[in-house]
C-alpha cells in the first residue's frame, strides 16, 4: 500500500499545561465572541466545575449558559436540548467540558446550531457528512478526563433513540477550534473512572496500531500512546494528584484519538454494543472483551506481527501471547475486569449483541474478518 494514493489530515490547535482552562476566555476574548453555551453533565455540576469556568469567563466579561443534560451514552434527545438552550440564549460559542460523551454532544450541538435535522441525516455510514457546511459556531474543547479523545476529533457518536444505534456524526468542519489540556482539572477523577477512561485510549491506540491500513503517521502516535497509557495510567490510579501522569495520560488519550483516524475494531463494535444494552461505561466495556479479542485477531498473520512488535513498548519478549499476558497483567493492576460477569449479560440477548456489532462501522476495519457466530463465540468465553 505505500504506492497508494493515500489523503491525511492532522487535529487541531492545542492549548496543553496545568492552568491552562484559565487563558481560554482571554483567547476567546480576543476572537470577538460575546456568549457561550457551556455543555457539561450533572456530575461535574454538583462538584461546580462549570461554575469555576462560567467565573474565569464573567472576569473577562463573557456571559456563559449551562446545559448539564448530557447522559453518560448521549442520545439525539441531549443534543436537541442543548441546541435550544443554545439559540434561545443567542449565543456565538460552544465549549464542551467534561468526558467524551459532553464534548460529543457540544460538538453535534455545533452542527445542529446550524442544521435542519432529523440528525440520523447526518450519519456518517450513510454519506452524512455531505450534508454538513463549514457555517458554524466555532467550539472549545475541555476534557476531565482521558480516555475518548474526543476534543481532537471530527466526529462524535450519538444514540439515535428511534433506532436505538450508536451513529458517528463526522465532518471535517467539526474540529475544536481549541482543545484545552489541562491536567489540574483530571486530578478529582475517582480511581475507577480514571482506569476505566484510561483503557478506552489505550484501546484506542491499540485498535489503530493492529488495523490493516497503510499509515505511518497514525502507528507512530499509537504505538507512543500504548507506552503512555501502559506506563502513566497506573502510577494516576494510584495517585490521581500526581500531575504528571495525568498530563501524560491526556496526551495518551489525545494521541489515541489521532491514530484511530486509520479506523478501529471489533472491540469498539461489542463495547458499543454493550453500552448501548446495558448501558456499560465504555471504557469498561472494553476492558472486559479486550483479551479475547486480541486472541481472536490473532488468527490474522499481520495483525498477530502487528501485536507481537509491541513486546519491547510493554517490557515483554517481542511475541503475540507475551503482549496479551502482559496487557492482561495490566488490566489487572488497574483493577480492570477481563470478563463480562459483572456486566450480567443475558444469554438469550448474546445473539442481539452480535448482530448489532456485525452492524457497527467499527467492525468492517477489524484486521481478522468477523463472521457470524465469531461475537457469540467471543462474549461465552468472557461469562
Amino acid at each position: 500500500m505505500p504506492e497508494s494514493r493515500h489523503t491525511y489530515s492532522f487535529p487541531t490547535r492545542i492549548e496543553y499545561g496545568p492552568g491552562a482552562i484559565k487563558d481560554l476566555p482571554g483567547i476567546i476574548k480576543q476572537a470577538g465572541f460575546k456568549k457561550g453555551l457551556l455543555v457539561t453533565d450533572e456530575g461535574l455540576e454538583n462538584v461546580g466545575t462549570p461554575d469555576i469556568l462560567k467565573n474565569y469567563f464573567k472576569s473577562e466579561g463573557i456571559d456563559i449558559a449551562i446545559f448539564s443534560g448530557v447522559k453518560s451514552n448521549p442520545t439525539d434527545d441531549n443534543v436537541f436540548d442543548g441546541t435550544k438552550i443554545y439559540k434561545d440564549s443567542k449565543c456565538d460559542f460552544i465549549i464542551g467540558l467534561g468526558g467524551g460523551s459532553p464534548i460529543d454532544v457540544a460538538k453535534t450541538i455545533k452542527v445542529m446550531a446550524t442544521h435542519d435535522g432529523p440528525l440520523e441525516k447526518y450519519d456518517d455510514t450513510k454519506g452524512g457528512s455531505d450534508f454538513i457546511s463549514n457555517n458554524m459556531p466555532p467550539f472549545y474543547a475541555i476534557p476531565t478526563t482521558a480516555g475518548t479523545g474526543s476534543e481532537v476529533g471530527r466526529s462524535s457518536v450519538i444514540t439515535i433513540k428511534s433506532s436505538n444505534k450508536k451513529t458517528i456524526i463526522f465532518s471535517p468542519f467539526m474540529m475544536p477550534t481549541i482543545a484545552v489540556l489541562d491536567p489540574e482539572i483530571t486530578v478529582s477523577l475517582p480511581p475507577k473512572l480514571t482506569a476505566a477512561t484510561g483503557v478506552d485510549a489505550f484501546v484506542h491506540n491499540l485498535e489503530a496500531y493492529i488495523i490493516d491500513a497503510f499509515h505511518p503517521f497514525a502507528d507512530g502516535i499509537a504505538k507512543e500512546g500504548i507506552y503512555r497509557s501502559y506506563k502513566f495510567l497506573p502510577i494516576a490510579v494510584k495517585d490521581g494528584t500526581n500531575i504528571q501522569a495525568r498530563g501524560e495520560m491526556l496526551m495518551a488519550s489525545a494521541m489515541g484519538a489521532t491514530a484511530f483516524q486509520k479506523g478501529l475494531g471489533l472491540n469498539h463494535s461489542i463495547a458499543h454494543a454493550l453500552g448501548v444494552f446495558y448501558d456499560t461505561h465504555h471504557g469498561l466495556a472494553n476492558a472486559a472483551i479486550l483479551v479475547e479479542v486480541m486472541k481472536y485477531n490473532c488468527a490474522d498473520k499481520a495483525a498477530k506481527e502487528k501485536l507481537a512488535s509491541l513486546g519491547h513498548v510493554l517490557g515483554t519478549e517481542n511475541e503475540a501471547d507475551a503482549v496479551i499476558d502482559k496487557i492482561e497483567e495490566w488490566l489487572g493492576t488497574v483493577g480492570m475486569p477481563t470478563n463480562l460477569k459483572e456486566i450480567g449479560i443475558a444469554k438469550d440477548q448474546i445473539q442481539e449483541i452480535e448482530d448489532y456489532s456485525l452492524e457497527d462501522p467499527c467492525c468492517p476495519m477489524n484486521p481478522r474478518k468477523v463472521e457470524k457466530g465469531d461475537v457469540v463465540g467471543i462474549i461465552e468465553k468472557l461469562l
